[in-house]
């Protein structure tokens, strides 16, 4: 297959955990500086998102009792690229059609410009289409009524021209891309905290219809950094090949 080589780039606990209130302590502060630094150095071409995390960066969510207009039109369940300046691209996995946007354009966390690709099944409205079109929002159909995840990331590649990805969270989509085989790399900053909140998310987590499964690793490396964080780098063993 040809999709992006992609990378999971994550920073945590030194318990796993991704979110949570360590992120406001003193010891977080350094290595997180560290770990987005190195996430701008990497200079990939997409950052792929699920929605609640993207939501962070799209505008949010569609009002609830506040409808979207009503398309004029049906549209056709084909890919939709509009025109676009930027030259990276956030990749939002929302096949639901929940996310709201404030624009085509995300400017945030000095990453720079990028795009918006919305990620779609075909069961998405028409007024959410109508919608994306009117922002000059990208989007694409990966399966009929759930997510084809392979189909996503080939698509990024041969429609968008994206060869390098970062997936950064949330958990959910995290998992669906490891357990498709669609990871190169696991990356996590461990930072030197912990919370013990019991409702925080670890780095991967599998919906309760996904089938049980484990995917081993091996260990690339590992790096402590100033502030006492812990780069750990590992190889997926199930990665698919890639040509």
């Amino acid at each position: 297959m040809n999709r992006p080589y992609t990378i999971c780039y994550l920073n945590c606990s030194a318990d796993g955990h991704i979110d949570g209130e360590f992120m406001r302590s003193e010891e977080f502060q350094v290595p997180t500086g560290i770990y987005r630094q190195r996430w701008l150095d990497m200079d990939v071409d997409c950052t792929v998102y699920g929605a609640v995390t993207m939501a962070q960066f799209s505008g949010g969510w569609l009002k609830d009792g506040e409808p979207l207009p009503k398309a004029t039109e049906t549209y056709a369940r084909t890919d939709y690229i509009a025109p676009c300046d930027a030259k990276k691209y956030y990749l939002a996995i929302n096949t639901r059609g929940t996310l709201a946007y404030d624009s085509a354009i995300i400017d945030k966390k000095g990453r720079g410009r990028h795009g918006v690709i919305h990620v779609l099944t075909e069961s998405v409205s028409d007024d959410y289409l109508s919608y994306l079109r009117s922002k000059g929002i990208s989007y694409i159909f990966c399966g009929r009524e759930t997510l084809d995840p392979v189909m996503m990331m080939e698509k990024a590649y041969s429609l968008f021209g994206i060869r390098k990805a970062i997936i950064s969270g949330g958990a959910y989509a995290d998992w669906t891309l490891l357990s498709q085989g669609l990871i190169d790399e696991v990356i996590t900053m461990l930072n030197p905290v912990v919370d013990g909140n019991p409702a925080a998310h670890s780095v991967f987590l599998r919906s309760e219809d996904m089938p049980a499964a484990t995917v081993g690793f091996t260990l690339v490396g590992a790096e402590v950094t100033e502030g006492n964080g812990l780069f750990v780098t590992w190889k997926p063993k199930n990665t698919r090949p890639n040509v």
